[in-house]
């Protein structure tokens, strides 16, 4: 039996019912949940992350939930990966009718003392592996004439975020290299979009961040807590869905009020 998704509803009314999505990053966290959410509106799913055990873990869950899955070993900024994660996707299912950027590296430190090697291989994986992944994608829906690439990036690309510049730099060039693709590939019928996550408590924030500082962020967004990875989720399934099939170029912030409250 198929899952209904969030609507209890039969399987005609699943938001993507039918579609193929490619979730990079979706062995877990905000990766993660989209997978799942994705699975329970009716999209196979080709999942691929550096951490193959987890996406195996995560595309028995897709399966259990009556959709197919590819679980993948993959560097995103290795463009022969990627290659090949368009080849299997199309030899199992056929076609790729979403995109999400996900996958990310996050690396905190002053300014003053960020190595140029870790600069390089943040943008690596967090600009050039979204870019790799974005062309790979859209030239295959260019084929087909339709499809939804959405990219993750964060309210760092707003805000000026302590210890963060090399993966500020990449978020906020995501942004504006979002609004050029969607120019650009409009003509195809395809939507290129942009989800900026606030505060979002996830494995990675918590090894990256001490409990001082999760409690003292925690403080400072208006609605009084941390996002959970569910709250990207149900944001990636409307950009997927035929329901914003008239939104692209744009950034829409799931930060729970931080960014509009100015306050960092």
């Amino acid at each position: 039996m198929r899952f209904s998704g969030n609507s209890g509803g039969s399987k005609e009314s699943m938001r993507l019912r039918d579609k193929v999505a490619i979730v990079t990053g979706g062995a877990k966290g905000i990766g993660g949940a989209i997978v799942t959410a994705f699975a329970k509106e009716g999209a196979s799913v080709v999942i691929p992350d550096i951490d193959f055990t987890g996406a195996k873990a995560k595309a028995k869950e897709v399966e259990s939930l009556g959709q197919g899955a590819i679980p993948l070993h993959c560097d995103v900024s290795d463009p022969l990966r990627i290659k090949e994660m368009i080849r299997s996707t199309v030899e199992r299912f056929g076609k790729v009718d979403i995109l999400v950027n996900n996958a990310a590296l996050a690396r905190y430190s002053p300014f003053l003392e960020t190595t140029l090697e870790d600069w390089r291989s943040t943008l690596d994986l967090d600009l050039t592996g979204y870019f790799i992944c974005a062309q790979g994608a859209a030239k295959e829906m260019v084929r087909r004439g339709q499809g939804k690439i959405i990219n993750i990036a964060s309210v760092a690309a707003q805000l000026g975020i302590r210890r963060s510049c090399a993966y500020t730099a990449c978020k906020g060039g995501i942004i504006a290299w979002t609004r050029v693709m969607a120019i650009e590939l409009a003509p195809y019928h395809i939507n290129v979009n942009c989800i900026a996550p606030g505060f979002i408590l996830t494995e990675l924030a918590k090894k990256n961040l001490s409990e001082a500082e999760i409690q003292d962020r925690e403080k400072r967004i208006p609605v009084g807590r941390y996002g959970k990875p569910e709250d990207v989720a149900g944001t990636a399934v409307f950009l997927a869905s035929s329901d914003s099939d008239y939104i692209t170029g744009t950034t829409i912030f799931v930060d729970g009020g931080f960014t509009c409250a100015g306050i960092i």
